[in-house]
C-alpha cells in the first residue's frame, strides 16, 4: 500500500497529466478551428485554402451548403450532378445550388437538406428519388460521411478539431498555399461526362435478352426497405417544413436498367412500381410537395446515344428536364400517374433488343429533337 504522502503525489501527477492533455487538446482544437482546413466554420483564413476538386465531396459539401448563397437546392446522387446552377437560375427563376453527392444514401441526402434548411432561407428543394439511395437500410451512410459536419451542434465536432488528419491537411495546405487556385469555381467540380462517348449496343454491358445470367439482387433492396427509408429520411423533412416547396423527381435511366432488374428479379420490379404509387399517394396529401417521373420517356430511354454509361445521361438531358419542369406541371392525379407507371411496366415487359437506337447527332440537335409533350 502507498503511504498518504505517496497517494498525494500520485494524485497530483494524475491531475497534472489530465490538465496537460486537456490543454494540449484544447490548443489543437483552437489551432484547427482557426485554420479550418475544410472551410467548415469560415471561408477566409490565415492562409490560402479553398475547395478542392479531388477531395471527397462529403467533406466539403457541408461548407458549401452553409456558406454559398441560394434559395433553391437540389439533392440526390450523381444522376443529378449535371444540373448546372446557371441553367437552373435562368429556367427556374431561382438562385440555386446543386448539393448532390455521388452514391449518396437517403440518410446522407436528408442531412444535406436539413443543413441547408437550417443555414439558409431555402424556398424550394428539388430532390431525386433513387432506389440505390433508398435501399440498404434507412440508417445506411458511407463510412467516409462526416455526420458531425451536417448539423448545427458544434459540441460534436471533436473528430474534426482534434484529429491527426486535420493537422495533416493543414500542413499540406500550408505547403501549397501559393499554388492553390483561389479563382477555381467549385460549382463545376462535380459536373462530368462532357468528353465521354455514348454507349453502344455492343458495350451496354448487361445481358438483357436472356435470363441465363441474371444480375444478383442487391442486399437490402425490397419494397419494404425503400418505403422504410422514404418514411424515415424524406417524408418527415417535407412535413416539418410546410413553408418550403419540395419537388421530387425520378430521372430517366436507360430502359435497359429496368429490363435487367425485371429479367433478374421480376418481383423487385413489381416492388419498385408499387413504391412509386405509394410515394405519390403520400406526397399528394401534402400541399408543399409534387412529383415528376421521367422514367417512361421512351424518346430518351430507348436511345443509347443519350447515355455515357449504363446509368448516366449526357448534360443535355438535364437541360431537357429543366425545361420540362419549368414549363410543364408536375403529376396532377393518381390516374395520370397510374398511366405513366403502366407505360413503364409495358415498355419493360415487352422490350425487344432491336427497339434500342444509337443516335449520334450533335448534342445540340438531340436536345432540340426532344419534345415537351
Amino acid at each position: 500500500m502507498m503511504s498518504p504522502n505517496e497517494n498525494r503525489q500520485y494524485g497530483k501527477f494524475v491531475r497534472r497529466f489530465f490538465i496537460s492533455i486537456s490543454v494540449l487538446l484544447a490548443s489543437i482544437a483552437v489551432f484547427v478551428y482557426i485554420c479550418d482546413p475544410y472551410l467548415y466554420y469560415h471561408t477566409s483564413g490565415v492562409y490560402n485554402r479553398t475547395y478542392m476538386k479531388n477531395l471527397n465531396a462529403r467533406y466539403q459539401m457541408a461548407s458549401m451548403v452553409k456558406h454559398f448563397e441560394y434559395d433553391t437546392l437540389i439533392a440526390g446522387t450523381s444522376m443529378v450532378h449535371n444540373f448546372k446552377e446557371d441553367s437552373m437560375n435562368k429556367k427556374l427563376k431561382a438562385a440555386s445550388f446543386n448539393a448532390s453527392l455521388s452514391g449518396s444514401s437517403a440518410k446522407e441526402q436528408r442531412k444535406v437538406v436539413e443543413l441547408a434548411l437550417a443555414s439558409k432561407n431555402v424556398k424550394h428543394v428539388y430532390w431525386e428519388l433513387n432506389y440505390d439511395s433508398l435501399g440498404g437500410g434507412k440508417d445506411r451512410m458511407d463510412p467516409s460521411f462526416p455526420a458531425y459536419f451536417y448539423d448545427t451542434n458544434y459540441f460534436n465536432d471533436l473528430p474534426y478539431l482534434v484529429s491527426y488528419s486535420s493537422l495533416q491537411r493543414i500542413d499540406s495546405q500550408w505547403k501549397l498555399k501559393d499554388k492553390i487556385n483561389m479563382a477555381a469555381d467549385p460549382l463545376q467540380y462535380y459536373k462530368f461526362g462532357e468528353d465521354r462517348k455514348p454507349v453502344t449496343l455492343d458495350n451496354i454491358g448487361v445481358n438483357i435478352e436472356k435470363r441465363d445470367n441474371p444480375l444478383p439482387v442487391p442486399a437490402g433492396h425490397t419494397y419494404e426497405t425503400y418505403m422504410d427509408s422514404f418514411k424515415e429520411n424524406v417524408l418527415p423533412v417535407v412535413e416539418e417544413h410546410e413553408d418550403v416547396r419540395f419537388t421530387f423527381l425520378y430521372t430517366p435511366y436507360p430502359v435497359t436498367r429496368h429490363v435487367a432488374v425485371y429479367n433478374s428479379t421480376p418481383e423487385m420490379m413489381e416492388g419498385r412500381l408499387q413504391f412509386k404509387r405509394d410515394v405519390y399517394n403520400q406526397l399528394s396529401e401534402l400541399e408543399n410537395a409534387d412529383l415528376y417521373d421521367f422514367q417512361d420517356e421512351a424518346s430518351i430511354t430507348f436511345n443509347l446515344g443519350n447515355y455515357m454509361d449504363r446509368s448516366h445521361y449526357f448534360t443535355y438531358i438535364n437541360e431537357w428536364m429543366l425545361d420540362y419542369m419549368a414549363k410543364k406541371p408536375a403529376i396532377q392525379s393518381k390516374d395520370e400517374y397510374e398511366k405513366k407507371i403502366d407505360s413503364l411496366e409495358d415498355q419493360v415487359e415487352k422490350f425487344e433488343f432491336d427497339q434500342l437506337t444509337e443516335s449520334y447527332k450533335p448534342r445540340a440537335e438531340q436536345t432540340a429533337s426532344l419534345s415537351l409533350k
